[in-house]
């Protein structure tokens, strides 16, 4: 019987805390689940199901592991703590009774046993059903051929059983080594620690405020997604450390000037509710400034996987205008002049005929591609390599022939010799005149505003930086001039090149068959007279760009759940803390005659105080983050904004729906605590 008296303690601990621990051994089962369901759509097994990207899913999924793992680590370390924290108390006493730090070790490690080895047990067996019903979603979204066989996944569940063991074992001894350096006085006295009221700190907030503000500007200033890159990190680092600062030193102020409000203070529904609120309010902003930052995550990570997903479509509409698309890069100007051009579109003709292949033109565009820096009006390319571009100026130039685009738009514009059309994306262009210059070379044009608002082809040649169309009627003269200065070997830097794209209407083609073909009897008929060729086969494109952006929305819905949960967590664990903290209060209150009723006017004055801080910070940092996350975007190719907005709008309702249903459960458990007050 004397091997059972440390695990009937130890499970006799775990009952009468229930309130605490089970919380945390269903969150814990929750990130088991959620793991072994990643791991399980990381492996072969499931990948080769898939009829695209499966490299793309399985490196993904991957990385989805680690980061979760890293998350779990982090955020079960900082609950255990709080639930050590809340049972001080309780082994303080065993202490008192006799009991020595290696007997109340055995007690943790007992129950640490139990909560572990109950949440690994059903965290995976949970997982396995999930896994299937995640395996038949991510099928389903990228077109593959469904499966309803149960499988259990060795690898991942080992992956699993291991990764949640080390994170459990660290927590393990976190905790004996806690209550091991402790003493029993300590121990007795921890749920008193922190009485005396905050002051209220200015300077931090201030400087909390000043580093906010330099956070939002950062996301708001940047131009380009060159720059987005850089400074993303470091404005995210700036907005978590002034969040904390905020929070916790402006929840003491606030609650100072609640105080200083006497028609506010002293009423029944807030007197208690704010003096007690002064006497943790440094913990109780750390806390808030938690639950802000993870909601923050989750919404970013919500919106932007949403987006890119539902934008999926767009992107491949606009890099793959054709079911084919042939790209030539020529070394020489004048073979993008029309007779070589019409030669090459003839013998491409000529191979359809030979082939029995009916092809469509989608697009026929010639143009020289450049990267300068802009200087009011005047864009520069006199520069030896990219890493001479300045991220704040730099600009893609497209210069197009007059004829090229009156064939494309259907128009019939003439331009004098000193005259161009100019359509520009991502940056503002309003001046009357432009020049291109290239050390001694120099081309200066006249403004004449276009016929039409948007130029076929422009969506193919965006890149990650602001895009300048220049329409010219002598496109050949304009490129050997810049040829002679700007490297043309260098394409970095430039880029003389003719863009083909077809749509093949006969059945039985495999567009990548005909792009190869093509592409090799093109080698040989135009002998040495190119840099490079190649082809993009839309059908490839499509399976690439859906398996990634279905594994970044799959992967942002699991990490929001993690988050999420997290979040609830917190405020839970907020919720129960403080109200065995006032549970005192209100019961010295309630024998002076103060009624339920009042008690719950209490409870919600204080809880509207704070609750809703969280929301709003998060709130306000998604607004200015939107600007720096839209540029991110335009580097998986999304370059409209609409699709980030509208998603970052319903994320944001969603969220807001969600976190109050939350307020209404831990307000009723909160209540439930200070309504046994005596």
């Amino acid at each position: 019987m004397r091997t059972l008296f440390y695990p009937r303690l130890a499970w006799d601990g775990i009952r009468k805390n229930k309130r605490m621990v089970f919380p945390y051994v269903l969150t814990c089962i929750c990130m088991i689940s959620m793991f072994y369901t990643v791991a399980y759509l990381a492996s072969p097994h499931t990948t080769e199901l898939l009829p695209r990207g499966r490299g793309t899913t399985e490196t993904f999924m991957a990385l989805g592991c680690f980061v979760m793992a890293i998350f779990s680590l982090i955020f079960l370390f900082y609950t255990n703590s709080f639930l050590i924290r809340r049972r001080a108390a309780e082994f303080g006493l065993y202490n008192v009774l006799g009991m020595g730090k290696r007997n109340l070790a055995k007690i943790i490690t007992h129950e640490s046993m139990i909560t572990s080895g109950f949440s690994i047990f059903f965290g995976i067996a949970i997982g396995i059903v999930f896994s299937k019903i995640s395996e038949i979603g991510l099928i389903s979204m990228l077109g593959g051929t469904i499966t309803y066989t149960v499988r259990v996944d060795l690898f991942s569940m080992v992956s699993t059983v291991i990764v949640f063991t080390g994170i459990f074992g660290i927590i393990w001894i976190s905790s004996v080594i806690r209550v091991g350096r402790s003493t029993a006085v300590s121990l007795m006295k921890s749920d008193k620690a922190g009485e005396k009221p905050p002051k209220a700190n200015w300077f931090l907030g201030l400087f909390g405020a000043v580093i906010l503000g330099g956070a939002y500007y950062i996301a708001c200033t940047l131009k380009n997604p060159i720059s987005a890159i850089m400074w993303f990190f470091v404005a995210v680092v700036m907005v978590i450390v002034a969040t904390y600062l905020l929070l916790i030193a402006g929840s003491v102020v606030l609650c100072r000037i609640l105080q200083k409000n006497k028609s506010y203070y002293y009423k029944a529904n807030h007197f208690v509710s704010v003096s007690s609120m002064v006497y943790r309010m440094k913990r109780n902003g750390a806390g808030l400034a938690s639950i802000a930052i993870i909601s923050t995550m989750v919404l970013v990570i919500l919106s932007s996987t949403t987006c890119l997903w539902f934008g999926t479509q767009r992107m491949i509409t606009s890099l793959y205008p054709g079911d084919v698309n042939f790209m030539i890069n020529f070394r020489d100007s004048d073979q993008l002049a029309d007779e070589n051009i019409n030669f090459i579109k003839e013998y491409i003709d000529e191979i359809n005929r030979e082939e029995n292949v009916d092809a469509s033109v989608a697009l026929d565009i010639r143009y020289l591609n450049m990267f300068g820096n802009a200087d009011g009006d005047t864009i520069d390319f006199e520069m030896s390599s990219m890493d001479e571009y300045s991220s704040d100026i730099i600009r893609s130039v497209c210069v197009v022939s007059l004829d090229n685009y009156n064939e494309q738009t259907g128009s019939s514009l003439s331009l004098s010799d000193d005259e161009a059309i100019i359509f520009a994306s991502d940056c503002n262009f309003n001046y009357d005149t432009i020049t291109l210059k290239c050390g001694d070379v120099s081309d200066s044009f006249r403004i004449v505003k276009p016929d039409t608002k948007t130029f076929t082809g422009a969506d193919f040649m965006k890149d990650i930086v602001p895009l300048i169309i220049l329409v010219v009627p002598d496109f050949t003269g304009v490129a050997g001039d810049f040829a002679e200065c700007v490297d043309a070997d260098d394409y970095s830097i430039m880029d003389m090149r003719w863009v083909y794209s077809v749509d093949i209407a006969t059945d039985g083609i495999v567009s990548s068959e005909y792009g190869y073909a093509v592409t090799e009897k093109l080698r040989d008929a135009l002998e040495d007279n190119f840099s490079w060729m190649y082809f993009l086969d839309r059908e490839e494109g499509e399976s690439e760009y859906l398996s990634l952006n279905g594994s970044f929305l799959f992967l942002g819905i699991m990490l929001s759940i993690i988050f999420a949960l997290a979040a609830v967590l917190i405020i839970y664990y907020k919720q129960i803390s403080e109200g065995y903290e006032d549970c005192k209060r209100f019961g010295v209150m309630r024998k002076v005659g103060m009624t339920g009723k009042d008690i719950k006017r209490s409870i919600n004055s204080q809880l509207l105080v704070v609750f809703f801080i969280p929301l709003v910070f998060a709130g306000v940092h998604l607004i200015f983050a939107f600007p720096i996350i839209s540029k991110l975007l335009v580097l998986f190719g999304l370059y409209d904004a609409t699709p980030f907005m509208i998603t970052t709008i319903v994320s944001f309702a969603l969220f807001a729906l969600f976190y109050t249903a939350v307020y209404k459960v831990t307000s009723n458990v909160y209540y439930n605590i200070v309504s046994d007050a005596k």
